[in-house]
C-alpha cells in the first residue's frame, strides 16, 4: 500500500484530467422522514439507485409523509406490514430496517437532526455495526443522509481508486485516501463522492466497465 500522501496525489492528479465541476454539486439535503432515510440507507447495499432504491423511497414520501420521526416510523410499521411500507419482500433487509429504527429510538434518536449530531460521535457509529445488515458502508450513507459529510466507500470508489493507480486498499484505508484528498483539495466530502460517482456510472453506461465489475457490483 502506499504511502497515504502518495496515494491522495494519484487521486488528485485524475481528477484533474476528468471533467467536473465542483461548484455544480450541493451537500445532500436530509429528507426529514426517518421512514425514508432508513429504507434508504438500507436497500441502498448492493442495489440500483435510480430504478429500484428511490422509486420505494418516493413513495414513502409521498405515502407516509405526516410520519417523520424515528417512533412515527415504528408506529407505522406496527400498523402496516413493513413490506407494504417498503415495498421490499426481503426478509433480511426488513428485519434490518425494522431493528435500526428500534436501536436509534432507544438512543433517543427521533429525527435526521439528532442523529446527525449523534453519529459524529465515533463510538455511537461504531455501535451501529452490531445490528445484522449494517455495515461501514451503510454507516457512511447514514451521515449523508443525515446531512453531514461522508464518502461511502463503493464498488465505484474502489475502480476509481485502482484506475488512479491505487492498489489493493481496504474500506478504511480507501476512506482516509479520500477523506483526505477532499481536506487538501477543500471540497465537502460528499461534493468529492458525488463527483466520482458520477463519473464512473457513466463509465459503464459507456460500456467502458467489464461486464464482470458489473456484475460483482450487483452481488455487493
Amino acid at each position: 500500500m502506499d504511502n497515504i500522501d502518495n496515494s491522495v496525489q494519484k487521486v488528485i492528479d485524475l481528477l484533474e484530467r476528468i471533467p467536473h465541476n465542483y461548484a455544480e454539486i450541493t451537500q445532500r439535503t436530509p429528507y426529514y422522514n426517518m421512514a425514508a432515510t432508513l429504507t434508504d440507507s438500507v436497500l441502498q447495499a448492493g442495489m440500483n439507485y435510480k430504478s429500484v432504491v428511490y422509486p420505494r423511497v418516493y413513495n414513502i414520501l409521498s405515502k407516509y409523509s405526516d410520519y417523520r420521526t424515528t417512533c412515527d416510523f415504528i408506529i407505522l410499521f406496527q400498523t402496516i406490514p413493513i413490506e407494504e411500507i417498503i415495498q421490499w419482500k426481503n426478509k433480511r433487509k426488513q428485519d434490518t430496517i425494522c431493528n435500526l429504527a428500534w436501536y436509534l429510538y432507544n438512543c433517543n434518536i427521533n429525527t435526521e437532526d439528532d442523529l446527525a449530531e449523534w453519529i459524529l460521535d465515533d463510538r455511537n457509529a461504531e455501535s451501529l455495526l452490531e445490528i445484522n445488515g449494517v455495515g461501514r458502508k451503510t454507516i457512511d450513507y447514514i451521515k449523508l443522509l443525515s446531512g453531514q459529510q461522508a464518502i461511502p466507500i463503493d464498488r465505484h470508489m474502489f475502480q476509481f481508486l485502482e484506475i488512479a493507480g491505487v492498489l489493493k486498499a481496504d474500506y478504511k484505508e480507501a476512506s482516509r485516501i479520500l477523506r483526505k484528498t477532499a481536506s487538501v483539495l477543500e471540497v465537502g466530502e460528499s461534493v468529492l463522492d458525488k463527483t466520482i460517482w458520477n463519473y464512473m456510472s457513466q463509465k459503464k453506461s459507456d460500456g467502458q466497465l467489464s461486464i464482470f465489475d458489473i456484475c460483482e457490483e450487483i452481488m455487493l
